[in-house]
Order: structure tokens, then sequence, then C-alpha cells
């Protein structure tokens, strides 16, 4: 982990040509596991993997996750925005077949089959929801984070609210503080791809469980999400690498070139972190960059510091 701008490409032909839908992927999310609601054990296709595909009671509602059986250390998967766990489905077996590692994904509230409770509830409130469930698992320790978009701020608030739990972290083409301060809140409040929801939300009555989980991620823009943030620290002495996309996907140039340097600026600021560049990948890393992922959880795995 040398500090280095390292630059990964892959030949993926026809994928490249591909306009790809990334609105949801930016959207903002807000936020005593007891019971396990419903639990099941499925064999992946090729009968390889043991899968525990389960809702778990968090206080006022129910997350659902899926566990791909292995061994230490455990790697939790973080969503964008707007997104659930089904947007690791073909990564997490990979992951798993590759690193034999225990493999955690789930849906934040309100996404996927997990509910969307009705009380307040910030970015903190949803990290302590998370972390007791993971208890309950007894997958609260020697953790390699891994958030994609607002999966990054979610993974930076993790490590640094569970510190002694965390083994290493990959942020994938995150969202930061550091953008937030170039382009500014009320700007980034009132973007398309960020805080201004597409649908109306005059009458909450008529939208769906999903376009209300959105009104709530969004809630009251990024200013109380910041002050959450801002207190954020990184803890010292684990391997951290950067993935940021090589590609512009968002709307206009100067946004682009404020995402990557945003990317620059945290990289530089953590000490021995790696900023790596997917050349040949918009936003969604995952899909059309898997390998670039990959190769950076097993190089936290291999690290020994």
């Amino acid at each position: 982990m040398d500090g280095a701008i390292e630059k990964y490409s892959v030949n993926i032909h026809g994928l490249m040509k591909m306009r790809v839908m990334v609105t949801l992927a930016l959207y903002l999310v807000l936020w005593t596991p007891d019971v396990v609601l419903a639990s099941t054990i499925q064999t992946d296709p090729q009968g390889e993997l043991a899968i525990t595909d389960t809702l778990i009671s968090v206080g006022a509602n129910r997350l659902h996750f899926q566990i791909i059986e292995g061994g230490s250390p455990a790697i939790l998967l973080e969503a964008g925005g707007g997104m659930d766990l089904t947007g690791w489905v073909n990564l997490a077996p990979r992951l798993a077949r590759e690193t034999g590692a225990t493999i955690i994904s789930y849906s934040r509230a309100g996404f996927g089959k997990s509910d969307l409770p009705e009380i307040p509830h910030d970015m903190s409130v949803e990290v302590g929801w998370l972390w007791n469930a993971l208890e309950h698992f007894g997958l609260d320790t020697d953790l390699i984070l891994v958030g994609h978009s607002f999966g990054g701020w979610m993974i930076r608030l993790e490590a640094s609210e569970h510190p002694d739990a965390v083994r290493g972290i990959v942020f994938v083409d995150p969202f930061t503080v550091e953008f937030v301060d170039l382009l500014g809140v009320e700007y980034l409040d009132n973007h398309p791809m960020a805080g201004k929801l597409p649908f109306d939300t005059s009458d909450p009555s008529k939208l769906t469980v999903l376009q209300r989980a959105q009104m709530r991620m969004v809630g009251d823009g990024l200013a109380p999400k910041m002050e959450i943030m801002r207190t954020t620290r990184i803890p010292e002495g684990i391997p951290v690498i950067m993935i940021t996309s090589g590609l512009q996907w968002l709307p206009k140039e100067e946004e682009h070139r404020a995402w990557q340097t945003a990317h620059e600026q945290m990289a530089a600021s953590i000490p021995g972190a790696v900023l790596l560049v997917a050349e040949q990948s918009n936003h969604m890393i995952p899909w059309f960059q898997p390998d670039i992922i990959v190769e950076s959880v097993i190089r936290i795995i291999r690290d020994k510091r």
C-alpha cells in the first residue's frame, strides 16, 4: 500500500457503449435484533456455497440479510443509495469463492425486502441497527467494509463508530464529504442525481413503498447528514483502497472533475491509502469492472500491517 494512483482497465467490448441508469445510485440514504423472523439456507446454482437468507428484527423494523458462509474475515457489502442487496448478486458469490471469506449483504431500511419504519432515523441510527444485527450473527469483528456510492458514506461512518471491528476498507466510487464541499449543499440538494426526486412528492399516500423510502432517504437534504459525516474518522493503521470511476457519468464535465478531485482529496487525507482508477467503468463499477473490487479485497486481506 504505497499511496500511488493506479489504473485498472478491462476489455468489456459492447458494454462500454451502454448508457447505464445511475440516478438511484446517487440518492442519499438517511438513516436490538431480537428475533430472526424468517431464515432459509440456499445453495447457489454451482452447488458450492451455502447462503443464509434471513429477516432480522431490529427494533421497529426488519432488515433483510443474505450471508454466504465462509471463514474470517467477513466482508460487508454496502449498496449505493436507493439500491438493495440485489446489486451484489453477482459479485458476492465471486468474492466468496475467491477469498473463502464470509460475505454479508443486506438492504437498508425501506429498500428491497427490508421494512420501511415510520419512526425518525438518521444515518447513525441505521448504523446502530446494522451493528445489532451483526452482533446477532457473531460477525461484528474482523470486517472488511466495501461500500459503493452512498454506501461509501455508510462504511465511513461505520468504521468511525466501530474502529476496532474493521480490518480494512474498500471505497467503490463513493459519495464523499469532499464532493459536497466542492459543489455545495444547495447545488446537490437540487441536483436530479442527488437530492431532487424524479416524482411528485406532494401526496405520499399515492406513492409506492420504494418512492416513500426514497423520500425518507432524501429527508431534509444534505445539511444534517454533513453534520454527522464531518465528525467521522478513518481508523488508523488499516489498509484503505479508494476506487474511482474513469468514465464520465455525471451530466456536466465539471461535476465529474469535482467527483474525481474529491476522491483524490479523501485518499490523500488517509495515511497509506491507495487510489485506483477503474478506467473503463462509469459509476456502476460493481457491474462493469468487478475485477477491480475483487482484487482490492484480496489486497486488503493480504495486507500484513
